[in-house]
């Protein structure tokens, strides 16, 4: 395999991996906050009756809980990766 073709299916192995992870987190954390709070989340500016504390808590978890599982799935993907193929992701 070329070096332009292994950076190719990496980046797609890559952004897959953070792609599945990202809406099962987000599932995951909708659910969560419907079994707390019985009400859906306060997605953005769209609904205007949630208060900015539970817009801003939202907004924090989410971005937290995210970012690291896409850091965790990419991560993950590195080490399928050089499993399967014997080296490193292209950089």
């Amino acid at each position: 395999m070329t070096p332009a073709a292994r950076k190719a299916a990496w980046m797609i192995v890559g952004a897959g991996a953070a792609m599945v992870a990202s809406t099962l987190i987000e599932r995951s954390l909708a659910a969560g906050w419907r079994a707390a709070t019985s009400d859906d989340p306060p997605y953005g500016l769209k609904t205007r009756d949630a208060g900015w504390r539970h817009a801003l808590l939202w907004a924090a978890a989410s971005a937290l809980a995210l970012g690291l599982g896409e850091a965790f799935a990419r991560q993950g993907a590195a080490v399928g990766w050089e499993r399967l193929t014997g080296k490193e992701p292209p950089a």
